[in-house]
Order: structure tokens, then C-alpha cells, then sequence
């Protein structure tokens, strides 16, 4: 039988992602690997919990909250539709960013759409694939865990 530590288990944890209607927090729970306690590898970029993507390791605290420990090289890129898209509209987009090494993912309701790329693709790159797709339909879209909360690059990459 194989032996099962904490090390090797796949959680979902809950972390804060801000404030929403009437000055409420808002928690998105987010699918990791356990490192040890309390330090986390993320294994599916979120969608409202800024700063963080797939791969990148981080340390949970009390309340959701969270610092990142060590970044994992991937850009996470959040489109909002103007109208939900249908799964055929993303081939477009999915065949670009998988071009990139990007995954592109669409939760059923079709609200949001997450991109996850490695940023060894280039800014340029990411930019010129997502404006391609995203600029012509209307929609918005914007990085993830490039800025901090006051607009600055955080410059990991």
C-alpha cells in the first residue's frame, strides 16, 4: 500500500480574493499540492485571487490569506466576455496560447475565462495572442500576478 504524507496530497484551499458587494470578503478555493503545512503549490491558476498562478508555491495563513514563497513562471491573464462565449468560439484562443505552452480554461456558467503561460513566452507574445482573440469580440482582459495592488510590476519574471 503507498504510503500517503503530506507532502503528496491534493487539497483545495480557501483563499481570500477581496472584497465583494456590501464590503464582504470573498474567498475563491483553489486547488493545491501540500508542501508541508501551510506551504502550498498551486496547481490551478485562479480566477479572483490575484498575484498568484499555477506553479507558484505559497505559505496560507489564517483567514485565506497568503504570501507567495516562490513563484512558478506563469503568467495568469483573466478575460471577462462581453457575452458568454461558446466552447467552439475558444478554439482560436486555445490554439494560440497552446502555442505559447498556455492552458485556457472555461468554468461551465462561461463568466470568466483563465489563461495559464509560462512567461518564458514573452510578453509580447501573450499580448499579441490574447489582443488577437479578445480585441475584436469587446472583451476585457487583464493579468493576474504581474501587478501589485497599487499597479506596479511586481517583476518576477
Amino acid at each position: 500500500m503507498p504510503r500517503v504524507t503530506v507532502e503528496n496530497v491534493a487539497e483545495h484551499v480557501r483563499l481570500l480574493a477581496g472584497l465583494g458587494a456590501g464590503g464582504r470578503l470573498v474567498y475563491e478555493t483553489v486547488l493545491t499540492r501540500t508542501i508541508e503545512p501551510e506551504l502550498h503549490m498551486v496547481l490551478g491558476t485562479p480566477a479572483f485571487v490575484e498575484g498568484i498562478a499555477a506553479g507558484d508555491q505559497i505559505r496560507v495563513r489564517a483567514g485565506g490569506g497568503f504570501e507567495v514563497v516562490r513563484r512558478g513562471g506563469n503568467i495568469c491573464l483573466l478575460v471577462v466576455p462581453k457575452t458568454p462565449p461558446e466552447p467552439d468560439d475558444l478554439a482560436p484562443l486555445r490554439d494560440a496560447f497552446e502555442e505559447l505552452g498556455g492552458i485556457t480554461e472555461l468554468p461551465p456558467d462561461r463568466r470568466f475565462i483563465v489563461i495559464t503561460v509560462p512567461a518564458a513566452a514573452g510578453f509580447g507574445a501573450v499580448e499579441a495572442a490574447i489582443d488577437n482573440w479578445a480585441g475584436p469580440r469587446g472583451h476585457h482582459w487583464e493579468y493576474g500576478n504581474i501587478y501589485d495592488t497599487d499597479g506596479a510590476p511586481l517583476n518576477w519574471w
